[in-house]
């Protein structure tokens, strides 16, 4: 036993140690504790005979044990799938199109990111980040401080339903945008919910939503989804939408709409393009760099998860899906795409820097994709302010981003020379209100 041991890696240590804690806890802690309930108890009198105390005992050993085996067995197939992922990464650094060379990546029917910067992230560290979630991010108890820090307007619907020539967009939080283009109205990852699952379950909004889906329901044409955490896909909000909306999704995606009655989808793969029916907008799905499947635990990478340009004669749209920051990646996209009238680009999610930053950009990496993507002319931090899932203050993404976006501003001026590349005079980033909508002309 002793030299099988010595042969376990020091995370598997720590994975079998938990497992023993956990018998451990079961066999002689939890017993201490019912000691102290009264003997009336239900409960007590359950586990003190004998025989369930032994059954719950080697079922939790028994669990620490499998767990051991299953994740001996998983890491090894991880392994595998890691060594594939490279093989591909380096077959391809030759090739000089885009295209090529960032072409979605599949191994063992499953998606995988042929991106240099990305690196897995084991699922145990995930859960222990998720169970020392206590912090609070800061978040005052005063609603009327939230009033002042975090406002929610009104949409101006009637902007939105007659936009004439502008591009409009309004934030209803996370990565949910209501954008118009050529007198079409777009709606990016539609989530109304109270909390990030569902109306129930997850962290619960900071905000309440700027205006009830119904309100504009009518005038939504397209609906882009960059893919299907629960965060950026809301159920209940499919529905209401259902077939009356033209759906442009990952691929892999389809099925899961299907089950839930809407078949007026579009499946994309990177670098897809698609004319959208009777206009002349193109939708485009470009990559991004993060994983998909959060609904159960079998189906990770199932799907393919995305962002996406919508291009019109005279202006163009960039809607960043969740990604971690790859300068190659967003230069080649500034380079096939750019110009762009307005971009929408996560900012938040970023804490702790080891866990999130191959999953999320913070607002310094979104500033360096916004320079990476030619300078929009107008770039908005989103995905930040509405469920708090990361350790960051509530407000750090927003006042990180100022702080950050005026250095480089300030640097551009003091350098001429930078002016004409990053055009700051003819470029923004900003954030808005909930609901609060902008026009560029």
């Amino acid at each position: 036993m002793t030299e099988r041991i010595k042969k376990i890696s020091g995370t598997s240590k720590k994975k079998l140690f938990a497992g023993s804690s956990l018998s451990l806890f079961c066999s002689y802690t939890m017993p201490q504790l019912l000691k102290r309930v009264k003997s009336s108890n239900f409960v007590y009198k359950i586990y003190s005979h004998h025989q369930t105390a032994v059954l719950v005992t080697v079922t939790a050993a028994a669990t620490a044990i499998a767990y051991y085996c299953y994740h001996k067995s998983s890491a090894q197939h991880h392994h595998d799938i890691e060594i594939s992922r490279q093989k591909g990464i380096d077959k391809r650094k030759s090739l000089k199109r885009p295209e090529e060379k960032y072409a979605s990546l599949r191994i063992d029917k499953r998606f995988v990111n042929p991106f240099d910067e990305w690196t897995e992230i084991p699922f145990y560290k995930t859960v222990l980040f998720w169970m020392g979630r206590w912090k609070g991010n800061g978040i005052p108890k005063c609603e009327q401080e939230l009033d002042k820090t975090l406002p929610v307007m009104k949409p101006n619907l009637d902007q939105i339903r007659n936009p004439g020539k502008s591009v409009t967009f309004t934030w209803f939080g996370q990565s949910t945008c209501l954008m118009t283009i050529d007198g079409l109205t777009i709606l990016s990852d539609p989530v109304f919910s109270k909390c990030s699952i569902n109306d129930y379950f997850g962290p619960k909004r900071l905000r309440p939503i700027p205006c009830p889906l119904e309100d504009f329901i009518d005038n939504v044409d397209i609906v882009v989804v960059s893919h299907d955490h629960f965060d950026h896909l809301d159920e209940a909000a499919v529905k209401k939408l259902g077939n009356s909306v033209v759906w442009y999704i990952p691929l892999g995606l389809k099925n899961w709409f299907v089950k839930r009655g809407v078949t007026n989808v579009i499946e994309l793969d990177w670098w897809q393009e698609v004319c959208h029916k009777n206009t002349d907008i193109t939708i485009a799905c470009v990559p991004a760099m993060h994983w998909s499947g959060s609904r159960t635990p079998f189906e990770k990478n199932n799907t393919l998860w995305c962002s996406y340009v919508i291009k019109a004669s005279n202006d163009k749209i960039f809607f960043c899906g969740d990604t971690g920051y790859s300068p190659e990646l967003f230069k080649a996209i500034g380079n096939l795409y750019a110009p762009f009238t307005l971009a929408a680009i996560p900012i938040g999610s970023f804490m702790p820097t080891q866990l999130m930053q191959h999953l999320h950009m913070g607002p310094e990496d979104a500033i360096k994709a916004h320079f990476d993507l030619g300078c929009p002319r107008v770039s908005v931090g989103i995905h930040w302010g509405t469920f708090m899932m990361s350790d960051e203050h509530y407000l750090a993404p927003r006042q990180v981003l100022d702080t950050v976006w005026e250095q480089y501003i300030n640097a551009a001026k003091d350098q001429p020379s930078l002016v004409s590349e990053f055009s700051v005079t003819a470029t923004k980033f900003i954030t808005t209100a909930f609901g609060q909508t902008i026009s560029i002309d």
